[in-house]
């Protein structure tokens, strides 16, 4: 149960003592009683019952007195138990004037209460012991000159709970707000009208139950297509900082090999209780540096397990003519955050790409500002390639990750989100020459005559993609600039049935530009000739998931098998692999969760 402000009831009291009464308050709920007053001493205040003192602030001198205090503040505690008395007998100075707020917290863990005081309008900061609860700010004082009406201005941000003065004297004002962060609140400052004396209280009190359980574990049985259980979680990209859950709606998110992945989703805002929440993530302006965009990510679990962390870039808060506030949200997967670094130093490299790989990672998060506490994947691909990044050519950290990954005899890799021993990992995982699990193929989807798990599929036969005459065009043969160099080239390999079948001539000429072997060149072109003739067929499939599953957008680069029975297929078995995936998590527009599978296909290289 999250900690919450039941109610709020302020009381004055203008003799030795008097009767206050609280508000509604229920058994369980945690009982704060904040009691000031102009004169006596703040050990002449009393409140009759089993209070127990939890917090005092001693008091001042009055200006230009010897001895005289004002009495200053006694912050009590007590759990509300069965029976609770509706009202409660106060003492104080005897010619005190006081003021006495007695506040009812539901939800809350009753021994574990965090206070801080000051002798200021300004209340203290305090930094959470966990992420979900309540804070109360609390602030009275004694006008100057004496006689004058206080009014306290109340920030924004807060839920004001009122105001109260007694008689001309002592005054006290109180606001709250939920936490939903472990990150230090602030000071904050209550401004009242012309104080002669003041003093500020900052309470925190944590929920009864922890914002961040344990993931549950999932049963291998019914699948409850459409209503698997998402969770959105908020951090600081650099030092993980938890800032709290938040509900989100019309999610879509993708992840890809070698390709960043998007995110997008909105948070709607129907009141300003969730606007508060939401502000402790997003901020309502550009004073909070410590929050929103660029500085946070969101991290996915579906049943408990992680399904991806996305990098925050853009918030769009905005209103329609008849809705609501919300904000929309994109990011990226954090391969996309390894772009936006730059290699600021001459760095050259002679070893296994993947040890180039982690080097290039390395030498990333020993920059300032610059660490996501990746976790390195360790082994090698037996591929040694010399490469030299020079800080004049401007170019990022994963842009070069990319282009060392993608040559002939490269690699693949992605960054995951995976839960080890119990702790959450980014790991930077690769794979030689691919990732994944490619046979036997360990992922089934059908599409039968009597329904499947197949919503929609798509193909495409292009003959733009593949040709019927090919050649392998190489290194310059010649070393001798005085003469005109041309490249070695193959001769041309035909994909001789489809000639015979009747195709046009349709010539395809590829680069490349290191070999210098002529009969690399013809193992090359006949290469693709045999493999790549005449059209070439790219699939596509949307699946819908149900609550267990085998494919998670950590498993890419496995292969998929796939059933076609249908008034086109006759059933028809593919393999495919798997290189991304787009989830679109259950909606009120859609009672299925959706997937689309994005298949590998067969990339010529470019002419």
């Amino acid at each position: 149960m999250t900690a919450a402000v039941r109610s709020v009831q302020f009381n004055t009291l203008q003799a030795p003592s008097g009767t206050v009464s609280r508000g509604d308050a229920r058994p369980g709920d945690v009982l704060l009683a904040f009691q000031s007053a102009d004169s006596g001493g703040h050990g002449a205040m009393n409140l009759g019952g089993d209070w127990l003192l939890l917090d005092a602030y001693p008091g001042d001198l009055w200006p230009g007195s010897v001895n005289g205090t004002w009495a200053g503040v006694n912050l009590w505690k007590r759990v509300c138990d069965v029976g609770e008395p509706v009202s409660y007998t106060a003492s104080q100075g005897p010619v005190a004037d006081g003021v006495v707020v007695i506040v009812a917290i539901s939800g809350a863990v009753t021994d574990r209460t965090q206070t801080a005081n000051e002798s200021d309008t300004t209340t203290p900061g305090l930094a959470p012991s966990q992420p979900s609860g309540v804070e109360l700010r609390y602030v009275t004082g004694v006008p100057s000159p004496p006689g004058g009406s206080v009014s306290w201005s109340l920030p924004s941000e807060y839920t004001a709970r009122g105001q109260a003065q007694s008689g001309v004297w002592v005054s006290g004002a109180m606001v709250s707000k939920p936490v939903v962060s472990t990150a230090p609140t602030g000071d904050v400052t209550l401004s009242p009208s012309l104080p002669l004396a003041a003093a500020a209280f900052t309470v925190f009190l944590p929920s009864a139950e922890e914002p961040v359980p344990d993931p549950p574990v999932v049963q291998p049985f019914a699948p409850g297509r459409g209503a698997s259980k998402f969770r959105y979680v908020f951090t600081r990209l650099l030092d993980r900082t938890y800032l709290g859950d938040l509900n989100l709606t019309n999610v879509t998110f993708d992840k890809r090999i070698l390709q960043p992945g998007a995110f997008s989703a909105t948070i709607p805002i129907p009141n300003r209780r969730i606007g508060d929440q939401v502000a402790e993530i997003i901020p309502r302006d550009d004073t909070d540096l410590s929050i929103g965009p660029g500085v946070i990510t969101c991290q996915i679990f579906r049943e408990g397990e992680p399904w991806g962390e996305y990098w925050i870039t853009s918030a769009q808060p905005s209103r329609s003519r008849r809705g609501t506030p919300a904000i929309q949200l994109r990011g990226s997967t954090l391969d996309a955050y390894l772009a936006h670094v730059e290699i600021q130093s001459d760095l050259n490299y002679s070893a296994d790409q993947i040890d180039i790989a982690r080097s290039l990672l390395s030498h990333l998060s020993a920059q300032a500002h610059a660490n996501i506490s990746l976790t390195l994947q360790p082994g090698t691909s037996g591929v040694v390639r010399d490469r030299t990044y020079l800080e004049s050519e401007g170019a990022s950290y994963g842009g070069r990750l990319v282009e060392l990954a993608q040559v002939d005899d490269g690699f693949e890799w992605v960054i995951d989100l995976a839960l080890v021993d119990g702790a959450l990992q980014r790991q930077w995982r690769w794979g030689y020459p691919k990732l994944g699990v490619q046979s036997p193929a360990p992922h089934l989807f059908a599409d039968g005559r009597s329904g499947g798990d197949i919503l929609e599929w798509g193909e495409e036969i292009d003959a733009l993609r593949g040709g019927t005459r090919w050649r392998a065009r190489g290194a310059t043969a010649s070393t001798d600039a005085s003469t005109t160099s041309t490249p070695l080239i193959s001769d041309a390999h035909e994909a001789t049935a489809h000639l015979a079948a009747g195709w046009p001539r349709l010539d395809r000429t590829l680069s490349y530009s290191t070999v210098s072997q002529q009969q690399t060149l013809e193992d090359y072109a006949a290469f693709w000739a045999a493999t790549a003739p005449g059209a070439l067929r790219v699939d596509q499939v949307t699946v819908t998931f149900g609550k267990v599953v085998t494919f998670t957008p950590n498993t890419l680069g496995d292969s998929g098998r796939f059933y076609f029975n249908n008034q086109w297929h006759r059933g028809v078995w593919r393999t495919r692999r798997i290189i991304g995936i787009g989830i679109t998590p259950t909606s009120r527009g859609s009672g299925k969760e959706e997937a689309r599978l994005v298949l590998e296909g067969l990339e010529v290289p470019g002419a």
